[in-house]
């Protein structure tokens, strides 16, 4: 197998020849440049990390992530600063925002196992990563899937951070390609999204999803659970009743059913969410906000939609304990949410010290792979015995 590439791209020589150290002593095949208008010259396909200074001459680590967007690059970003950190945040903001991949991004001056630290999270992940470009499904692949039930759902533990309980899980679906092996769902979901496929998704996870909580039930577990719904099937005002009829049909608790929704969701057309989000609420599911804080008019949703959990996104709980933008935002999103009655969830804990920030901070519940990765209904079982020991 082929080395990594990455690149570093840094005027200070010196810097950059240390991170050129750092990453040639992992193994990766290592191009330096402390001329940001070279990059314009190399062949942005063949790199799979660009660890890149902000504060440059010339072109700034800004322009430079214009260009990398505009070029369908597939390398995944480390962003450095030495200077403003707000900047250096906003930057991170800005790359997401255009699909770019930031592994993480330092302060500068920096120990090599800082940087060590950001560089193995890209050789640990998943070899679709590192494949490069990556061929998309198709929307005939994905519903050939749908049909052959190549999709199957896993279930993420949610966990009480206070007396570490098993409160539930998350229903989370996955591909598993006959010839490509897993594909992952932020792949395949936008493409069945603009295709008219999510529907039949959803409905197959809504399904399996209640049929595996009526059987936990049965077997004496009684665990809460958390269903995505995408904004495309939150249009179909006999929903409630569906989801109702359901649930009752199965066995399920419909108390302890969880129906998560993003705020974006909520934009297109207030009205008619409503009138669906109100009557789920009715007929006794709970309701949860989900990614809070990266879509628009969250404090305006939290008021008109009756809402009852608040999931905050992965992108402000990763960091906490390195990011103090991150933090202050998570902690007036648990205060906000406290104060409106509701429960607050944190999702993407990766790390005891995460945990014990967020503990710190009064999080209610937290999901993420320090405590437990999506796993198949037949492990949870054995899981939550091991977990309830510790």
């Amino acid at each position: 197998m082929s080395k990594l590439k990455l690149l570093v791209v840094d005027d200070e020589v010196d810097f950059a020849e240390f991170v050129a150290d750092v990453a040639e002593n992992m193994d990766f095949d290592v191009i330096s440049t402390d001329d940001p208008t070279e990059v314009k010259t190399l062949s942005l396909q063949n790199l799979n990390i660009i660890v890149l200074d902000l504060f440059m001459p010339n072109i700034d680590g800004i322009e430079l992530l214009r260009l990398l967007s505009k070029s369908k690059s597939n390398a995944s970003i480390v962003l450095m600063s030495g200077k403003d950190k707000g900047v250096l945040h906003s930057a991170q903001k800005i790359a997401e925002e255009q699909d770019i991949t930031v592994l993480g991004v330092l302060q500068k001056p920096f120990f090599a196992q800082q940087l060590e630290v950001i560089l193995a999270k890209y050789v640990d992940e998943s070899p679709q990563r590192k494949l490069g470009s990556f061929l998309l499904p198709s929307a005939k692949e994905i519903s050939s899937a749908i049909v052959n039930k190549d999709l199957f759902v896993v279930y993420q533990p949610q966990i009480n951070i206070t007396n570490r309980k098993v409160i539930g899980v998350e229903a989370l679906v996955r591909w598993k390609h006959s010839e490509r092996g897993l594909i992952p769902p932020d792949i395949f979901i936008p493409i069945a999204e603009g295709n008219n496929l999510i529907k039949d998704i959803s409905t197959f996870v809504t399904k399996t999803s209640i049929r595996q909580q009526a059987e936990w039930l049965k077997n004496g577990i009684d665990l809460r659970m958390s269903i995505n719904m995408s904004p495309k099937i939150l249009t179909d005002l006999d929903m409630p009743e569906k989801l109702s009829s359901c649930a009752k049909e199965m066995g399920a608790n419909i108390k302890n059913i969880v129906i998560e929704v993003t705020e974006t969701a909520l934009m297109s057309d207030v009205v008619r969410y409503m009138d669906i989000l109100a009557r789920l609420k009715m007929k006794g599911f709970n309701l949860s906000i989900d990614d809070f804080g990266t879509g628009y008019s969250s404090l305006q949703q939290l008021i008109r939609a009756p809402f009852n959990e608040l999931k905050i996104d992965q992108a402000f709980i990763k960091n906490i304990d390195t990011d103090k933008e991150c933090k202050t935002i998570t902690a007036i999103s648990i205060m906000l949410a406290h104060k409106l009655g509701m429960t607050v969830v944190a999702e993407g804990i990766e790390t005891e010290s995460v945990w014990n920030i967020l503990r710190e901070l009064k999080c209610d519940e937290g999901q993420g792979y320090w405590m437990a990765k999506p796993m198949l209904p037949e492990e949870i079982e054995a899981w939550k015995d091991n977990w309830d020991k510790t």
